[in-house]
């Protein structure tokens, strides 16, 4: 019997499928809603998710170790709903767990865990999330420093954002956690005002109107200002603004602010006439005002995008501006 013919894949009709799907998602700035059947057929090929290895130490014990050391309050974890995934070919549940330090945040977060372009990952197990969380705060704690104590909040150590303008295409199976991701109250600690070093950055995270005054278990040590590089708002003048699109330049600010860069949802406008209506999309907006970045009546689907986003981009600026008011006022209290 002659050996059966082999059929070849029509590779170039796949890549033009994909491509098709990634101008839609960079268009619409919304992740594509594959069928079941789909996402099945795709986690046979790639992994939706990857699960890192948490089994080589107890991360909860020293977790909890290290906060008593540094008199903090004991962590809280919190399990959100898990999510139905496609692992090779079937739906199994995963798990997230999200770690709390009282005066430090949730873990995992930007630059701990997840990052502008990568979701937190999810488990097997819920053992396995809590471990992860974690890890991810005892990170956090190893590179402050040991004589921190209850407290303000510490600013977030986060990573420069390397390609800004990159978004996080969430699964439509995959739903963010409510309100789980969202950036804590915080202050800067001395040493999350040193320059950009080449893997790690500071950003300014959301801020309470009211900030507590700063305590310390040293004598007053008058401090430097910090510098004007580090906290104010990008120039709109400069080259670098010059040569960024609008886009660009709010996923740049956002990332320095510990906001994660917006999609932006485009719908024809319930008014009709052919127009449009649109707003920005924060998966881990924290304080972000909820009506921010609305707009109807525009004549196109990009012209409704670059509404938003100039809206977004105004109101990012003003808050940066205000944000490096209140940390002059700090650093000057500091200093007397």
């Amino acid at each position: 019997m002659a050996a059966a013919q082999q059929l070849c894949v029509p590779w170039h009709k796949l890549l033009e499928w994909v491509q098709q799907q990634i101008e839609t998602e960079a268009e619409t700035g919304q992740p594509i809603a594959l069928t079941r059947l789909q996402l099945e057929a795709v986690s046979h090929l790639i992994p939706f998710n990857e699960e890192p290895n948490v089994s080589d130490k107890d991360y909860v014990s020293l977790l909890l170790q290290s906060t008593q050391s540094r008199r903090l309050g004991p962590p809280t974890f919190t399990n959100p709903e898990p999510v139905s995934m496609p692992i090779d070919g079937h739906f199994e549940p995963r798990w997230q767990c999200f770690c709390e330090i009282k005066s430090i945040g949730k873990f995992p977060r930007l630059g701990y865990g997840m990052s502008t372009t990568q979701p937190a990952p999810w488990f097997q197990s819920k053992k396995n999330a809590k471990q992860f969380a974690a890890k991810q705060a005892l990170d956090f704690l190893s590179l402050t420093p040991s004589t921190v104590h209850s407290g303000p909040s510490l600013l977030d150590k986060r990573p420069w954002p390397t390609t800004p303008h990159e978004k996080v295409s969430r699964p439509k199976w995959e739903p963010a956690p409510p309100g789980s991701l969202a950036p804590p109250s915080s202050l800067a600690s001395t040493s999350s005002l040193a320059p950009p070093s080449s893997n790690l950055a500071p950003t300014l995270s959301a801020m309470p109107s009211s900030v507590p005054s700063l305590t310390t278990s040293a004598p007053s040590i008058p401090l430097p200002p910090p510098t004007t590089s580090t906290l104010s708002a990008p120039d709109a003048n400069s080259a670098s603004s010059k040569n960024q699109t609008v886009f660009e330049q709010v996923a740049t600010l956002a990332g320095r602010m510990g906001i994660d860069s917006p999609s932006y949802k485009i719908e024809p406008d319930p008014a009709g006439g052919d127009l449009f209506c649109g707003r920005p999309i924060f998966r881990n907006g924290g304080r972000v005002p909820l009506e921010l970045g609305m707009v109807k009546g525009a004549e196109s689907p990009s012209q409704a995008k670059m509404r938003v986003a100039e809206e977004v981009l105004t109101w990012l600026e003003e808050e940066m501006q205000r944000r490096q008011a209140v940390f002059q006022n700090i650093w000057s209290k500091a200093s007397e």
